[in-house]
């Protein structure tokens, strides 16, 4: 029973340290990037980000 105890987070541990060498993380960082825009995510800060494009518009028609 004890050894059950010890051998389940031990086995836990090695397939966490398998899946995170056999993760490509690289290909995770490029298409994170592509929902940024000026270090912006496109979904959470469209507030922040629609913001900006009016201001933007705003300073053209000046």
């Amino acid at each position: 029973m004890i050894a059950a105890l010890i051998l389940i987070p031990v086995v836990g541990f090695v397939l966490f340290i398998f899946a995170c060498y056999k993760t490509d993380w690289e290909a995770i960082d490029e298409q994170n990037r592509q929902y940024y825009v000026d270090g912006y995510h496109i979904y959470y800060d469209r507030k922040i980000l629609r913001q900006k494009e009016v201001e933007q518009l705003k300073s053209k028609l000046k």
